[in-house]
């Protein structure tokens, strides 16, 4: 797991995303803090990975990490964001989902319905 988080830094952007979808596939809870470092690295590739990688750790010291990145420029981090946030979130990211389920991206609408579904099935358990 130190070979991943040590590429998180990497040079290329190919690697620090196969590294933090590695992290996320090994699920170990130590790779959360440098998971939620990267989501403001430069490539939305690595962003994306990073999110949705947390998504899987299902921690939530990512929630407010994660409802940030619901702002992201690119549609693709806004859904690994909003995604994430379907088994991270909870009543308090709500109100973030629904403006998001504003988004101008289909996906990210669709997934933002979805995630405010999966929060509120759980409030209701």
């Amino acid at each position: 797991m130190k070979f991943f988080i040590r590429n998180l830094k990497n040079d290329q952007w190919m690697v620090r995303e196969e590294s933090a979808e590695a992290l996320g596939e090994i699920g170990d809870k130590l790779a959360v803090e440098p998971l939620i470092e990267i989501l403001n690295d430069e490539n939305w590739h690595v962003r994306e990975a990073a999110a949705l990688s947390l998504g899987i750790l299902d921690d939530s010291t990512a929630m407010k990490p994660l409802i940030n990145m619901l702002q992201d420029e690119k549609d693709s981090v806004r859904y690994g964001a909003a995604l994430a946030l379907s088994s991270v979130g909870d009543n308090s990211a709500i109100n973030n989902l629904k403006l998001a389920a504003n988004d101008e991206s289909l996906m990210v609408r669709q997934i933002a319905e979805f995630a405010i579904e999966e929060i509120n099935s759980r409030t209701l358990e």
